[in-house]
């Protein structure tokens, strides 16, 4: 019995063993099916407030070709600058299929300090997944600071003899920057956009501008082809460029703010230390923001009619001609030149002058840049008109301003101009039109009354004009233009809604067309099938609510899908794919058929939703 014992207890643990590897070994597929698998992952979990780093949402398992898009939490302390870029895999090992499904975001810090990343989620399937938090720490310096480079002889063009890895922020960032930390209302504030680089740039895109609340925005121009100036910053000499100018003109006193703005960057980086199997990077970078602080204008000598014209100014006056005759017409024409925001400056009014009939003026603006400041010419021209002869004058008229340069009031005036009338043709046609000591005497001709010499018989009255048809026929004739022009005008306010209405009703079908023209167009070259696409997506969006295509961006977009009541769902999903395509136009050279069709389908299942959510 002692020895049977342990042969017995021999056999159970190997019964056991068999069961076990019956349920696991034998039907892993069946197992492993179950559930899939989501994780966030960051490329580092610290990271300089000039660099940028991935996010990646990563979906394993064989349900993961049922995983949507992620629903990203309200990230703070982040923007998110480019995705998500899909990358898809496929695993046959051993006689088992698995395979993993990964949605990458490039992100932007926004400012210092230590920040979570909050759960994502997913939805796989019927079931909702959600990932766990990420805390990532952002700095003031780089993550890793980068030696120092010589700097290429020109990053813009070829530079074949140096090994590169994508360049930290110390290398390369933007920065916004004004001529002047103060102003005036109304005083001209030149914002620059430079590029400081070490190392070869092939390409520069503004990627996100916010709009300047508080000023009003005059573009300067920058060469297609920008130099670079060399300057040292912290120690390291960096080539500078200048890539975006804009004259700013600030409405309001106080601090006001110039938001930040995203660039993509292309940069050259190169296989081997030959130059070989170059290819160039797409970073992102983005400004500091920047605080202007503006002062009110004095209240002490302020002019009386002072129209909040800030600059440096001269006014002239000039008629088309000296003299004219009663009746005749001559033109007036009132310049005003200098620099500043001439297109803010309302109109010159004239004094009274009770011996010539004003018309309206015509007026012309001029105003283009002259070098960085802004200035040219304002002209009003009159059409005056003399009713009575003699000697004329245009008073003086006065303009004031604010010179913020040397921090005072001027008023400039122009001189009286002389206008010498002589009588006209039917001047004693226009003597009761005259004024003040102009009125000449008038001469009596002939006697008082003159009798009326009838000639023959005196002959039957006619009807009344009032009984002949022809009067009831024009006297209906205004009544029936109007109602025929209600009539018109009503007709062109119907169509006009037509218009709106139809342009909603096509915007499907012309944006399937275009996604059809994308997907054949990325055969050849996957760069025209993203750029397509976006285009498909935002020509649509602005069919569909009627916006001009200007206004199809990111923060406008989600402002006007908000209010028109679409879903926060629908929103988010709209904005992804046109982040994607975005993201694509520089990331397009590894992008796979399977990736352009995912795309595709993603936009075509936004616009049904859209659809369905707009009737």
């Amino acid at each position: 019995m002692d020895l049977q014992k342990p042969k017995q207890d021999l056999m159970k643990r190997c019964a056991r063993a068999f069961l076990i590897w019956l349920c696991v070994g034998a039907f892993p597929a069946g197992a492993q099916t179950q559930d899939a698998q989501v994780t966030a992952t960051v490329s580092t979990d610290t990271v300089g407030i000039q660099d940028q780093f991935q996010l990646t949402v990563t979906i394993t398992g064989n349900d993961s070709s049922r995983a949507q898009t992620p629903r990203l939490p309200r990230l703070q302390g982040f923007r998110v600058v480019a995705g998500p870029s899909l990358n898809t895999q496929y695993q046959w090992i051993n006689g088992q299929a698995s395979g993993s499904r990964s949605f990458i975001y490039v992100l932007l810090p926004e400012k210092e300090g230590q920040f979570t990343i909050d759960a994502i989620e997913v939805t796989v399937g019927n079931r909702i997944y959600k990932t766990r938090p990420i805390a990532v720490r952002v700095t003031s310096a780089a993550r890793a600071p980068a030696p120092a480079r010589t700097l290429p002889s020109d990053p813009f063009g070829q530079d074949n003899f140096a090994a590169r890895r994508t360049p930290a922020g110390e290398e390369v960032f933007m920065a916004a920057e004004l001529d002047r930390t103060s102003a005036y209302i109304g005083q001209q504030v030149t914002l620059a956009y430079h590029l400081y680089t070490q190392v070869g740039v092939s390409g520069l895109q503004l990627q996100e501008n916010p709009p300047l609340n508080g000023f009003w925005v005059e573009n300067l121009e920058v060469s297609t082809k920008p130099t670079a100036d060399r300057k040292v910053i912290d120690g390291r000499e960096y080539l500078d460029y200048i890539v975006k100018k804009q004259a700013l003109f600030p409405n309001a006193a106080g601090k006001l703010k110039i938001p930040s703005s995203t660039f993509a960057v292309s940069v050259k980086s190169t296989g081997d230390i030959f130059g070989f199997f170059a290819k160039a990077d797409t970073i992102y970078r983005r400004t500091g923001e920047v605080i202007l602080e503006v002062k009110p204008l004095p209240e002490e000598s302020r002019p009386s009619g002072f129209n909040n014209a800030v600059g440096s100014y001269a006014l002239t006056g000039e008629l088309s001609k000296s003299t004219a005759a009663a009746g005749d017409a001559v033109s007036f024409r009132l310049k005003l030149t200098g620099k500043g925001n001439l297109k803010a400056i309302p109109d010159i009014p004239l004094p009274a002058m009770p011996d010539l009939t004003v018309y309206s003026a015509k007026r012309e603006d001029k105003v283009q840049p002259e070098g960085d400041l802004i200035g040219g010419e304002k002209v009003w021209e009159y059409v005056m008109v003399a009713k009575v002869p003699g000697d004329h004058t245009i008073p003086p008229l006065s303009f004031s301003f604010f010179d913020p340069e040397h921090r005072k009031y001027e008023t400039v005036s122009t001189p009286p101009v002389p206008l010498k009338v002589t009588p006209g043709g039917d001047a004693p046609g226009s003597i009761a039109g005259l004024s003040g000591i102009q009125k000449q005497q008038l001469t009596r001709l002939g006697t008082d009354i003159n009798f009326i010499k009838l000639a023959g018989d005196l002959e039957t009255p006619a009807p009344p004009i009032y009984r002949s048809p022809w009067f009831h026929v024009a006297w209906l004739l205004p009544l029936a233009f109007h109602i025929g022009a209600f009539l018109v005008q009503r007709e062109r306010s119907r169509r006009s809604g037509d218009l709106v209405l139809a342009r909603s009703r096509k915007a499907r079908g012309l944006a399937i067309s275009r996604l059809r023209k994308a997907g054949k167009s990325g055969r050849s070259d996957p760069r025209r099938f993203y750029d397509e696409a976006g285009t498909a997506l935002a020509r649509y969006l602005a069919d569909k609510f009627n916006l001009p295509e200007i206004a199809v961006n990111a923060d406008s977009l989600e402002n006007v899908m908000t209010s028109r009541g679409m879903p926060e769902e629908i929103v988010r999903e709209t904005m992804s794919a046109l982040q994607e395509c975005d993201f694509g136009r520089f990331v397009s050279a590894s992008s796979s058929p399977e990736q352009q069709n995912g795309l595709a389908d993603r936009i075509r299942r936004v616009i049904d939703r859209l659809e369905r959510a707009g009737k």
